[in-house]
């Protein structure tokens, strides 16, 4: 891809009015070191000593702070939260960036802000202690997070919708009316990227991964193993013909297929040398898509720039991964 079409995206992303709306999360990121560890009294364990810990923006959080550190400086949030620390550190964390969290509702009860608690022990991920997976969404809270983005959909270019977590804000009820609004507002862009209800948005671009595209098509496909290419490309057949929709199918090191208009093509992987850490790559990949997207470039070209993206995000350890302006051209270069 050519510096100066990445140049100009970026500088047209700045001026770009961009909506997320999703499932909020917190990275937490707890790095243990046992030298300090003692033998615990009450329970004759030993201890596990946090030496450093780290908050990052998670989920649809994780979009919206890449949106940021490309440059886009006109970004609003919606989600729901708890009223609990997780909560009150994604809040921190939404305002160092000067994000607009006025669609970020606090429910008081029954919801625990979705977080990740990842413990580190020799630079290796022990088991991850999430939050949030029984959450229940009141009906106060859907309808006036509804009301809010009733409020704010139409002056937006691109509508960012992403849903992480099973059972949680994309409850049936909260999809139904979340079309209404869709069709409602027809004219402003919607792209769904969505980890168990892809099929349910039918009239917006669709970012999928392709364990998610193979379950779309009744293949089972267990997430962590490669789809061979040529299965892949069968899928994204189905799926053309089966769908009206532009969509993005991402293949991890194999890089990513297009389906739009009828046709499928595939773009290839950014071959990177060394360690990588794929935490928050899809979110990479997903804000250069839509600042390209938001500059008026066609999906192939945004899905060669979210490609980009993603190249950069995964060289960060240890990380909810991130990409600048600058990281971005240069890996045009």
């Amino acid at each position: 891809m050519k510096k100066q079409v990445v140049e100009n995206i970026l500088k047209k992303a700045k001026s770009a009015k961009i909506a997320v709306v999703g499932d909020f999360c917190l990275d937490v990121y707890w790095f243990i070191n046992e030298i300090a560890s003692e033998k615990s009294l009450e329970t004759g364990l030993f201890t596990l000593p946090i030496n450093r810990q780290e908050y990052s923006l998670g989920g649809a959080g994780n979009i919206v702070n890449n949106l940021h550190t490309l440059g886009c400086t006109d970004l609003q949030a919606f989600g729901v939260i708890g009223n609990d620390l997780w909560g009150e550190k994604l809040m921190q964390k939404l305002n160092e960036i000067d994000i607009n969290s006025e669609g970020i509702i606090i429910q008081g009860q029954h919801w625990d802000t979705p977080s990740y608690v990842k413990p580190y022990k020799d630079n290796i991920e022990l088991n991850r202690i999430d939050f949030g997976n029984f959450n229940n969404l009141d009906k106060e809270t859907l309808n006036y997070l509804l009301s809010i983005l009733e409020n704010n959909i139409q002056n937006q270019d691109i509508v960012i919708i992403s849903q992480q977590i099973a059972r949680s804000l994309f409850v049936d009820e909260f999809i139904k009316k979340l079309l209404i609004l869709m069709n409602k507002f027809c004219d402003t862009l919607f792209i769904v990227d969505s980890r168990h209800n892809s099929d349910c948005f039918p009239n917006a671009i669709l970012k999928i991964n392709e364990f998610t595209a193979e379950n779309m098509v009744g293949n089972v496909t267990n997430e962590g193993v490669d789809v061979k290419s040529e299965n892949s490309i069968k899928t994204a057949k189905i799926l053309s013909q089966k769908l009206n929709q532009t969509i993005f199918i991402t293949r991890g090191k194999n890089g990513c297929i297009l389906v739009n208009e009828g046709e499928i093509k595939e773009i290839p992987s950014i071959k990177t040398n060394g360690e990588i850490d794929t935490v928050g790559a899809g979110d990479s990949m997903l804000a250069g898509i839509c600042i390209a997207l938001a500059s008026g470039q066609d999906a192939y070209n945004s899905a060669c720039l979210g490609t980009l993206a993603a190249a950069v995000s995964i060289k960060k350890l240890y990380q909810t991964g991130t990409v600048t302006p600058n990281e971005l051209l240069l890996i045009a270069n």
